[in-house]
């Protein structure tokens, strides 16, 4: 240690007095650290060229005071807690001649603090777009060349100044990569070697800016490239990008110095540039005397076939290209190159040379090697391929849980554009209840994005990295975002308004009599289930439930034609493969405003519709709807209300008027809607809803009170006998009458089970009531259709072969049954009670008898990183 330390052999104080008092005022402003090591008596009488002698008596005295201790055979430390207060010791200085004033702190700019912004660790999966996997990450080719270079001559290379531009064996091998991969004919000369896109950035500003020198930029665009152009004072122009690429027809004529581009994958949107539009940017460029600034952001990730000229191909004298390797190596590597016309390839060497020494020279050796051996190609493959199926699995993922979606960015890059379908709240609102739920994904305005002009993209956009995630995390993450969405329309935390995007119709509401009762969204939850009130309904068309089968049977079959509707029970259903059930939730009431096409709506989220989870009213009728003659009847207790048939003229708007009465916190009426080829049921897929009575029993019993299964709006109810066996029956094949199903997955249950269905009071929290008993809301499955044939009441139920059980209560955190561990990557805590059930681990499996391969379910981080848990 080296202090600071100024002795005046002028002054009346002994050299001893002025060496304690300025360590005594250094230790007590913090200067020295409690519990550092103190200088040796000879180091420090050597550093201050004073007598040893003289250092020891100052450390004696140091010792006396409680400043600091001598430790045998270690030396003297600083003592961790100085008795003395500090104030005591300090001596009258020189007076100042007036108070002294600290400068202001320098202001924050909020974009860049948006673009530093930091990565939450207690997400579980995070679709973060700066991420790679690091087990696809060439480890050991890194490691042995790593070793290689400093086996060979690396104290020569380290003690020599690096090229600012760079290693010329590195910018060989990019020249000769570029070549091959690009057909790009650049000389090593005209390469400069960064520390990655950022730096570049900041290097062309520095290059070929000046102050008020204008450049556009595409709209919505990189941030990065926005505050390194902003920050030479460059004035910044947004134009459009659409489709196509950046709008080259609305490029300003005259007086700009750059335009800066990405063309491969637009960032954020991922469109490509087109054909015509490159060539028409070139001729703008070369017409107005201007530089291209082509960012390569996903040039290594292009789908066969999709790839077209780059912009420095066409333009090589006006282009300016930006690569790096974060994508296909690592962020954290940090290494990056500038690719610039001839003509500028000093003028960028001596710019680098004012902006640091260069970059490190082992990591530039390494690559090089990397690259001029063909290891790098040869990775590069795998990477492209692992990625791909990454983003295929993330887009059927969101196929599966939120119907047609509209995606930008498929061909190439490590990020999907997701443009929010109808149903789910806006980007930021949607962006919020994903991070509550562990799950991070991006709105624009919080992502690296600069939106200049066209903020309209920023309500409903969303971006999803994929390239740091398994594909196990992916689904799950997906699945869990629908799940939030689900669960925050059922609490009440997203209001329905937000749901709606476009305007009402031009429809007047009908003014009436407010029916009794109450909107759901005026009501609260209650905390847990409460007993069942002895209400029935006047008008019954439910077919009766028989409990305790002696064998397996098929008790019950219903389907919805009109979703959020009455169900109505058949005795026989005709199913064919792969096809959801005939007729079920076939017609739906959208919401006033709903951004559906009336002659043919597409599946969306259940928030759209009028329903039985936030208008209780609709339980004070019963409907039947005949799916071959369309006649459509309402009824409430004995009294027929309407009955209409949808062939006929004007029995569409009757009906729509009728549920405007009967809700009339709608805005204006209801707009009746049929699915021509699909279904509007909660799940996009084509699946069947299945519930096992005896799993109802048991809740039942455990609960103590009654629960109509018809709260559970199923369309198979089957009776097994043995409660939450069907859990055991995933992925695995299920036989009832001359039909085989598949047992896809779970049924998690929403807010509609807490309205009982008979009178239309919210009287049950069950969701919340299973997550506080089992740790999930899980009741049923859904089953996929594998050969076609005929169901019918009372059909026998052939399934796998399972021994009885219960899944485990949510253990107690202060429990004393089983052991609980926490993972440190994500903070998941893994349970002996409960165990895994859906991973195959029982419940009851103990640490010790995991598995060494075991992972996190969560963050599939190994089995090491989980510690004892105790709250």
């Amino acid at each position: 240690m080296q202090l600071l330390i100024l002795l005046d052999r002028t002054r009346h104080e002994s050299l001893t007095e002025q060496l304690v008092e300025q360590i005594r005022q250094a230790i007590a402003k913090g200067r020295i650290a409690r519990g550092a090591r103190l200088p040796s008596s000879r180091n420090l009488a050597d550093q201050l060229g004073i007598s040893r002698n003289t250092v020891v008596r100052a450390y004696e005295n140091l010792i006396l005071e409680g400043h600091a201790e001598a430790r045998p055979a270690s030396g003297i430390f600083v003592a961790e807690l100085t008795s003395t207060p500090a104030s005591q010791w300090q001596t009258a200085g020189p007076a100042l001649e007036r108070p002294s004033i600290a400068p202001p702190p320098p202001s924050v700019d909020l974009d860049l603090k948006r673009l530093a912004a930091r990565k939450d660790r207690r997400l579980t999966v995070d679709f973060a777009l700066d991420q790679t996997n690091p087990v696809i990450f060439p480890l050991k080719t890194w490691r042995r060349l790593v070793q290689t270079h400093l086996a060979h001559g690396a104290t020569s290379h380290f003690a020599a100044t690096n090229d600012p531009a760079g290693l010329p064996e590195l910018r060989a091998a990019i020249a000769h990569h570029q070549s091959t991969a690009r057909g790009l004919a650049v000389d090593a000369a005209q390469i400069i070697i960064t520390s990655g896109r950022t730096e570049s950035l900041n290097l062309i500003a520095r290059m070929v800016l000046s102050y008020d020198a204008r450049v556009v930029m595409e709209d919505p665009g990189h941030l990065g490239a926005y505050l390194s152009f902003r920050s030479a004072g460059a004035r910044i122009i947004s134009c459009p990008a659409d489709e196509n690429g950046l709008v080259t027809d609305l490029l300003p004529e005259r007086g700009c110095t750059a335009v800066y581009v990405t063309p491969s994958h637009q960032f954020p949107t991922g469109v490509l540039l087109s054909t015509q539009r490159r060539k028409s940017l070139v001729a703008w460029a070369r017409r107005n005397g201007s530089l291209i600034v082509e960012d390569g952001f996903g040039d290594e990730f292009q789908d066969e076939g999709t790839q077209l000229e780059p912009l420095s191909l066409l333009a090589p004298d006006c282009t300016l290209y930006v690569g790096d390797f974060a994508a296909s190596l690592g962020s954290g590597l940090s290494l990056g190159y500038l690719i610039v016309p001839q003509r500028y390839a000093e003028a960028a060497r001596l710019t680098k040379t004012a902006l640091n020494a260069g970059v490190s020279w082992l990591d530039q050796a390494v690559l090089a090697e990397l690259l001029s051996s063909g290891r790098y190609a040869s990775h590069l493959q795998r990477v492209r391929a692992h990625c791909r199926s990454s983003r295929n699995t993330l887009v059927a993922a969101l196929r599966r849980w939120f119907g047609d979606v509209t995606l930008g960015g498929g061909n190439a890059g490590l990020q999907l554009f997701w443009q929010l379908p109808p149903g789910v709240p806006q980007a930021r609102i949607f962006e919020n209840q994903a991070r509550r739920g562990r799950i991070g994904v991006y709105s624009l305005d919080f992502a690296p994005v600069h939106d200049g002009e066209t903020g309209s993209m920023a309500k409903r956009g969303i971006l999803l990295g994929f390239g740091g995630l398994s594909e196990r995390q992916i689904e799950r993450g997906i699945a869990k975002l629908s799940d939030i969405v689900d669960d925050a329309l059922d609490d009440h935390v997203t209001e329905v308004g937000q749901l709606l995007i476009d305007l009402p119709p031009d429809r007047p509401p009908i003014p009436t009599a407010r029916i009794r009762g109450m909107a759901a969204s005026a009501k609260k939850h209650a905390p847990a289930l409460t007993v069942r009130r002895a209400t029935r309904p006047d008008f019954q068309t439910f077919a009766p439930f028989e409990h305790g089968s002696a064998m397996p049977l098929l008790k019950s079959i219903y389907h919805y034609p009109v979703k959020g509707l009455s169900g109505q029970p058949r005795t026989s259903v005709a199913l064919v493969k792969g096809k959801p059930f005939p007729h079920d939730r076939q017609f739906a009431l959208a919401r006033p405003g709903v951004p559906l096409q009336a002659d043919n709506p597409r599946w969306a989220k259940k928030g759209l519709f009028v329903m039985l989870m936030l208008e209780e009213a609709l339980a004070k009728v019963n409907t039947h709807l005949d799916p071959e003659t369309l006649q459509f009847d309402i009824r409430a207790g004995n009294q027929t209300i309407l009955t209409v048939n949808l062939n006929e003229t004007g029995a569409k708007t009757a009906i729509e008027d009728y549920f405007h009465q009967l809700v009339p916190a709608l805005p204006a009426p209801p707009t009746l809607i049929r699915s021509k080829d699909g279904h509007f049921m909660d799940k996009p897929d084509s699946v069947i809803s299945l519930i096992n009575l005896a799993t109802l029993r048991s809740l039942e019993e455990r609960w103590g009170t009654e629960i109509d299964p018809l709260r559970f709006r199923a369309n198979l109810y089957v009776d097994t006998g043995r409660p939450w066996e069907e859990f055991d029956w995933i992925d695995q094949e299920i036989r009832l009458g001359d039909v085989t199903f598949r047992v896809d997955r779970r049924n998690g249950r929403c807010g509609a089970t807490n309205v009982n269905p008979a009178s239309g009071v919210r009287d049950m929290d069950i969701p919340s009531s299973l997550r506080a008993t089992f740790g999930h809301k899980d009741v049923g499955v859904y089953l996929t259709v594998e050969t076609s044939g005929t169901i019918s009441v009372e059909d026998q139920l052939t399934r796998p072969f399972s021994a009885a059980r219960m899944p485990a209560p949510a253990a107690k955190l202060n429990g004393s049954a089983g052991r609980r561990f926490i993972c440190r990557g994500c903070y998941y805590i893994y349970s002996e009670d409960a165990g895994v059930p859906t991973d195959g681990i029982s419940p009851g499996t103990t640490y010790q008898q995991l598995q060494e391969s075991y992972r996190c379910p969560d963050c599939g981080t190994d089995k090491g990183k989980l510690r004892p848990h105790v709250a």
